[in-house]
């Protein structure tokens, strides 16, 4: 008995020891993964002190024929190069048209700076090396790819100094992804749908390819994504604005106004002016080889009043159907591009491609460190994290839009049906009207408060909660639902939203209780909220609407419509309106229809549900579904046939 005893007691003691030993590890682990994560190095994505760099402006100078070119500016974008700031790409890319255009212009010690700078980049994220640098959004994956394949094709037998590859080798590699690419712009769009200011971004990958790829595969199908992206343009501007609901828009590009960087595409395209400075989309207009389909130049000049509905990129539940699931390279592209990092869904491949290509140091990336311990990895609990955690970042993955934009020759109003209410946007733009070509009204609720700093989200840059959308004609109805108090890592909860609409700009506006009325020659605009409506302190273009369960809407009309302002105003405030706050449904009566819209539910014309998931275009001048075989834009008498598995594309 007292032996049977002493071995139970021998027993309890394992166990006991057992226990404790498995408590220790479960405490030790994590606290010594914190400590490895802490230690994280985190490289700048920028230097320091701001640098002004000259590749745009040389180029510049070079193509007008300037005798007084200044080769020493160029080494401060060698230097910016060299520490592979974020955007070396941007300059990297003029610096090829540089060296491809103009190669007798170079001295020679330039020439040979220029060359052991390009041979020593890390021009992809599986190369070794650390740094600041994005290289996963839509427009940086072309440049970068784009770069790094011309360079290659530069120097083919020369050794690059980073990874010990050829020349050779670093254009077979960069060709697949450039391919992969423009065959994920043919099948699905742009992620960064309507951007105008990364289109410029994407014109600058594509057009040198264009110019100086010695594969004539990847020429042509680079000229076909090129085309779609100009139809974008062309489509989607009003008079020569090109401004409207997009993927990826910062204050001044949802404000429109000549300050728009795009300006210089439609000034070049539709106005025949040439640039009076220098710019990234300056390559366009030095093109040797690309020409302009004659179709979108008539599709750009359109003034009839025309719906165009489009559909663009992917759902992050579409991916697994599609292909672009997995930590491969291909996928990540995708998903990246959609700025899914930390999505539930997507986060494990995140944290897989960080580990693989060592890049918590990266800047942009560095806060995803805290999801690398070891538990979570072994166990796969990184997504079951993300989702009860919940970060803002979770809803800044850029999904599948549905456009509609309706034109005429005076004003454009646009919506992205239906697009995550509810949810954080961290760039997304999602409704607004346009003034002709001089500026732009919209609607938002603002991320955090105004002055504080931060590039995006902020106070004028994506949403802190986005509305319900919906369209039908001229009118846009918004209903936005917000949370009574923050989440635990948001950075803010306002509890109202605002418009931008810039009285100084108008030639007449006038506020009458919850309605703001404005006219701009023969462009008529009211905005209506549920609330009374007025302009924040000090401001002459910032409305305030307080309330967190509200409604915007946006209705446009012109002089050939309504004859007076007067009689527009009169109109629009006799047509029946109602809002059930509790269930959140909002109808309106206009246009001789009633519209109805449900937040997060259905949107009614007239009794008949409006199926706003489109397909890839529906427009007067194409129609076609996704992952098309072949396209056809026809308008005037022009057309434009494109197939991109032929590498065909055939204009008249």
């Amino acid at each position: 008995m007292f032996i049977l005893s002493l071995q139970l007691n021998k027993i309890k003691i394992k166990k006991t020891y057992v226990l404790a030993i498995i408590i220790i590890t479960l405490i030790a682990i994590p606290l010594i993964d914190l400590i490895r994560i802490t230690n994280y190095k985190c490289f700048s994505s920028l230097p320091q002190n701001k640098t002004k760099n000259f590749a745009y402006k040389i180029y510049y100078d070079l193509v007008n024929n300037s005798q007084n070119i200044d080769w020493k500016l160029l080494d401060n974008d060698l230097e910016y190069i060299k520490q592979q700031y974020d955007v070396s790409d941007f300059y990297i890319a003029t610096i090829i048209r540089i060296l491809s255009d103009y190669p007798s212009e170079i001295p020679y010690e330039k020439k040979e700076q220029i060359k052991k700078t390009l041979l020593g980049f890390r021009y992809w994220m599986d190369e070794p090396g650390e740094n600041g640098m994005c290289y996963w959004s839509e427009n940086h994956q072309i440049l970068f790819a784009s770069a790094e394949y011309l360079v290659g094709q530069m120097y083919p037998s020369e050794i690059f100094t980073n990874d010990g590859l050829t020349g050779s080798e670093h254009k077979v590699k960069a060709r697949k992804r450039i391919l992969d690419w423009l065959e994920m712009r043919w099948k699905f769009g742009f992620t960064e749908f309507y951007s105008n200011v990364y289109y410029n971004e994407d014109i600058a990958g594509m057009i040198n390819i264009i110019d100086y790829a010695d594969d004539e595969t990847l020429v042509k199908k680079a000229e076909i994504i090129m085309d779609l992206l100009l139809y974008d343009i062309a489509s989607q501007k009003t008079g020569n604005m090109f401004v409207t609901v997009s993927g990826r828009a910062y204050e001044r590009n949802r404000k429109g106004g000549d300050k728009i960087s795009s300006k210089r595409i439609t000034d070049y395209l539709w106005q025949n002016k040439l640039p009076l400075t220098p710019h990234i989309n300056f390559c366009l207009m030095t093109s040797k080889k690309y020409k302009v389909p004659q179709v979108i130049i008539e599709i750009g000049n359109d003034k009839s009043s025309v719906v165009i509905k489009q559909s663009n990129g992917l759902n992050i539940n579409q991916l697994r159907e599609e292909g672009y699931f997995g930590p491969d390279e291909k996928s990540i592209m995708m998903q990246w591009g959609m700025e899914a990092f930390v999505n539930p869904a997507i986060i494990g491949n995140t944290m897989k491609y960080i580990r693989k290509n060592n890049m918590f140091s990266n800047e942009f990336l560095n806060p995803i460190k805290y999801f690398d311990f070891t538990f979570l990895r072994l166990f796969s609990l990184e997504g079951a994290l993300s989702r009860i955690v919940n970060p803002q970042e979770n809803g800044a993955a850029i999904q599948k839009a549905n456009t509609y934009t309706f034109k005429t020759k005076d004003y454009s109003v646009y919506s992205v049906q239906n697009y995550f209410p509810g949810n954080f946007a961290d760039q997304v733009h999602v409704a607004g009207m346009n003034i002709d070509s001089s500026f732009s009204v919209f609607h938002s609720h603002p991320a955090i408060t105004k002055n504080t700093k931060n590039q995006s989200p902020n106070y004028w840059v994506g949403y802190g909660r986005l509305p319900h959308v919906a369209q039908d004609s001229s009118v846009s109805l918004a209903i936005y639902n917000l949370p009574s108090g923050k989440a635990a890592m948001e950075l803010d909860m306002l509890n109202y939203t605002h418009a931008y609409f810039p009285k100084e700009k108008f030639d007449t506006v006038i506020i009458n209780r919850n309605y703001i009325f404005g006219k701009k020659e023969n462009t008529y605009c009211a905005l209506i909220g549920k609330n009374s409506l007025y302009f924040a302190k000090n401001s002459t273009d910032d409305i305030i609407q307080n309330g967190r369960e509200t409604y915007w809407i946006i209705e446009a009309g012109n002089k050939e419509k309504y004859g007076s302002f007067e009689k527009f105003r009169e109109k629009i405030i006799n047509k029946k309106i109602s809002f059930d706050s509790t269930n959140l449904l909002l109808t309106y009566t206009s246009i001789g229809k009633k519209l109805k819209l449900q937040y997060c539910g259905d949107f009614t014309v007239n009794g008949s549900k409006v199926n706003t998931n489109y397909p890839r275009y529906d427009s007067p001048y194409i129609k076609a579904k996704f992952k098309p075989d072949s396209l056809e834009f026809k308008f005037n008498n022009k057309h434009l046939n494109l197939n991109f598995s032929k590498s065909e594309r055939i204009f008249n």
